[in-house]
C-alpha cells in the first residue's frame, strides 16, 4: 500500500493522443485548487511512468501551478516500440521525442496566463535541452535534474561499449538487451545496492506501482536505446549547441550520481547561456526521490525559481570566464 503522498491525486485527469508516427501517447494533468499561476510540463527519465511523480506533481500544484505530464513513446502507459517485448527499453531517434513534446506542448496542454515551464529529469532533460535549442521561446524557463549529458557504462569502458553497440547495429540485434540487462525482476530491486536514491520509501514506489499496474513494468536498456542515447549525448556535447540554448534553466546536479556523468552536466551548465546550477551534495541520481534532508532544500530553491519566473524575468546569472569553463569530459 502506497503512502498517501504517492497515490494518484483524486482530481488527476488522464488522456491520450497520437503522435506523428502513429504511436499512442499517454498523458495526465492536475490543476491547483485556486487560479493557476503558470503551467508546468513534466517529462520523466529512463523507463519512468507518470505515476512515479505524483508526489512532485502535488508539490507543484500546492504552489499554485498547473501540471501536465507525458509518458515518452516506449515506456509508461504509452505504446511500446517492441510489441513482442514490451518491457525492453528501445529507441529509434530522440528527434521523435522532441517532435512529440512539441505536439504535446502546443496541441494538448491547456496553458494558463502565467509562464510555461519545462520540468525534466535525466533522459527527459537530455530531450528537454535539445527541445529548448530547437524550439527557442516556447518555454519561459526550465527546471532540470541530473540531465543525461553523458552516461556511465559500468563494466565496460566507453570505447568497448561503443564497439558493442556498433556490432549490434551491424548484426541487426539492436532490440536485444545489453549484457546483464533483462525484464523487470522485483527480486533485483534491492534498496541497499540501488544507485538512484537513499530514501527507502520513495525507492519502494516503483514496485508498488507495478503491482497495481503490471502493464507499466519496464526492463532495462537494449543496444538500440544505448545507440540513440550516445547519438543524442554527442549532439549535446557541442559547445556551440549548448551556448545557443537561451531559455533560463535551473539545473540540479546530484553529488553522488552513478547513472549519468555529473562532470558532463557541470560542463553543460557552464556553457548554457542562462543556467543556474544547484549542487545537491550526497544526493544520488534521483534528486526528487531523495530523502527529505536532501530533497527539501532543492524544493525550496525550485519554489524560489518559480516565483522569480512570475511577473518579470529573473536576472541572468553571470557567465564564468572562458578559461573557467570546464573542458569536455573524456569519453573513454
Amino acid at each position: 500500500m502506497l503512502p498517501k503522498r504517492f497515490e494518484e491525486p483524486a482530481d488527476f485527469k488522464w488522456g491520450t493522443f497520437t503522435d506523428a508516427g502513429g504511436a499512442k501517447i499517454r498523458y495526465g494533468s492536475l490543476q491547483p485548487a485556486g487560479e493557476s499561476k503558470g503551467t508546468i510540463v513534466l517529462t520523466t527519465g529512463f523507463r519512468e511512468p507518470i505515476e512515479k511523480y505524483f508526489e512532485v506533481i502535488r508539490d507543484m500544484t500546492d504552489r499554485g501551478f498547473s501540471v501536465w505530464a507525458m509518458d515518452w513513446h516506449g515506456q509508461g502507459g504509452s505504446d511500446r516500440y517492441l510489441k513482442d517485448h514490451p518491457q525492453r527499453m528501445y529507441n529509434e531517434d530522440y528527434k521523435e521525442h522532441i517532435d512529440t513534446l512539441h505536439q504535446f506542448t502546443n496541441d494538448i496542454v491547456k496553458k494558463s496566463s502565467g509562464p510555461l515551464i519545462l520540468m525534466a529529469h535525466s533522459m527527459g532533460a537530455n530531450i528537454g535541452m535539445r527541445y529548448l535549442k530547437e524550439h527557442d521561446g516556447v518555454f519561459d524557463s526550465a527546471i532540470m535534474t541530473s540531465p543525461m549529458c553523458d552516461i556511465k557504462t559500468p563494466g565496460f569502458p566507453r570505447p568497448v561499449a561503443q564497439m558493442l553497440v556498433k556490432a549490434a547495429r551491424l548484426g541487426n540485434f539492436l532490440g536485444e538487451y545489453v549484457p546483464m540487462a533483462g525484464d523487470w525482476n522485483e527480486k533485483e530491486h534491492v534498496f541497499f545496492t540501488n544507485k538512484v536514491t537513499s530514501d527507502q520509501a520513495r525507492y519502494d514506489v516503483i514496485p508498488e506501482i507495478y503491482r497495481m499496474k503490471p502493464e507499466l513494468k519496464m526492463g532495462e536498456a537494449t543496444y538500440g536505446w544505448v545507440l540513440q542515447a550516445f547519438n543524442s549525448i554527442d549532439i549535446l556535447h557541442g559547445v556551440n549547441y549548448l551556448q545557443s540554448i537561451k531559455t533560463p534553466i535551473l539545473m540540479g546536479i546530484a553529488g553522488n550520481d552513478d547513472i549519468v556523468d555529473s562532470a558532463a552536466s557541470i560542463r553543460a551548465a557552464g556553457l548554457v547561456s542562462n543556467c543556474i546550477r544547484i549542487d545537491v551534495p550526497g544526493a544520488k541520481h534521483e534528486i526528487w526521490m531523495e530523502r527529505d534532508e536532501l530533497r527539501a532544500p532543492w524544493l525550496t530553491r525550485v519554489s524560489a525559481f518559480l516565483e522569480e519566473r512570475l511577473g518579470q524575468q529573473a536576472p541572468s546569472p553571470k557567465k564564468p570566464k572562458e578559461n573557467n569553463i570546464p573542458r569536455p569530459p573524456k569519453m573513454g
